[in-house]
């Protein structure tokens, strides 16, 4: 995957900490994608795991971030 420069997210300070942001944004629109299918009992199970995956990758990319930010010597958001 090719870092997102044109993306307004990414403009400055840590490279790391400007892909997870990136990441984050990116999951949190894709989960927002997946919760019309709930609304199909064939497609519920996979919605809910999906939903579920990527909260989980959500909550990783946030420590990760706090990690990064500890490193930087930069206050948590």
């Amino acid at each position: 995957m090719a870092f997102p420069n044109d993306d307004p997210i990414v403009q400055q300070g840590d490279r790391t900490i400007q892909l997870i942001d990136w990441l984050v944004g990116r999951l949190e629109e894709c989960q927002g994608e997946v919760l019309p299918l709930e609304t199909d009992d064939l497609l519920k199970q996979f919605a809910k795991d999906a939903r579920n995956s990527m909260a989980s990758a959500i909550e990783q990319l946030s420590l990760a971030r706090v990690k990064k930010q500890q490193q930087l010597g930069e206050p948590a958001s």
